[in-house]
């Protein structure tokens, strides 16, 4: 993966800012009025992917961001993810901002404009990360637990018909539940914007080990149940993608 060479100080500062400008806009034009008929907005995951060739200092730079006081405030659940079966996807990395809703996208788009901590952890990605890919995201179903999730899987989908999909995986794995088959935790998003390659939605998976996330996938997918959800969602989804990872840190 390529890393962003810093030439001289208006260089830097030119990719500072550009830096800046693609986190704050995309939590602009997300966030902005975009509930502005007083309805509450659902729940939201904005996914930011990138890659870099320094790792720790990635880490590092989020570590001393998340320990400073505006970003202990922010309304959101923070986790970076690093994928390591994602085809020819460059990300090396996906850092991820879960919201309760629209107001919280607000609030940590003020603390990104405002906050000295938010502006040096935007300042110090400029010489190890290259931007991939970035969406917003909002759950459909979820359901599931996973006290430890530090693996998880995911698929990348583009689907037609989000009622009959929604009501077939649905019932597919409340069915799987009932019958001892269901692990860990589980849902469908559907991409409310940015993504890439058709995708509309994607279904996901987390569990506390590779070993025990393929082994119950492994059963699941043997089932029954699992079977007649394929029958039934065949001609209304296409599966882009199924990538695999690790949760790396969650704040």
């Amino acid at each position: 993966m390529k890393e962003i060479p810093l030439k001289n100080a208006k260089f830097f500062t030119q990719l500072s800012k550009n830096m800046k400008k693609f986190l704050l806009l995309m939590m602009s034009i997300t966030a902005v009025n975009l509930f502005a008929d007083g309805h509450d907005s659902p729940p939201m995951t904005a996914h930011y992917g990138f890659s870099t060739s320094n790792p720790a200092a990635v880490v590092e730079s989020l570590q001393t961001f998340m320990a400073s006081d505006c970003a202990k405030e922010m309304p959101a659940r923070v986790t970076l993810f690093e994928p390591h079966f994602n085809g020819d996807n460059g990300a090396t990395h996906i850092l991820t901002f879960n919201y309760q809703n629209g107001k919280g996208m607000d609030a940590v788009r003020q603390t990104f404009q405002t906050c000295a901590a938010a502006q040096k952890f935007l300042a110090d990605g400029v010489g190890v990360i290259s931007q991939e890919y970035q969406a917003l995201s909002t759950p459909i179903y979820a359901g599931g637990t996973a006290p430890e999730a530090n693996v998880y899987m995911l698929w990348q989908m583009k689907v037609t018909d989000e009622a009959k999909y929604a009501a077939a995986y649905k019932k597919m794995m409340e069915a799987q539940a009932e019958d001892g088959l269901a692990s860990g935790s589980y849902g469908v998003n559907r991409i409310m914007a940015g993504g890439g390659d058709g995708m509309t939605h994607f279904a996901y998976i987390f569990g506390s080990s590779m070993a025990e996330m393929t082994e119950a996938l492994s059963v699941s997918q043997a089932s029954d149940n699992f079977k007649r959800f394929a029958r039934e969602v065949e001609s209304i989804r296409e599966i882009i993608t199924v990538d695999a990872g690790y949760t790396l840190i969650q704040y």
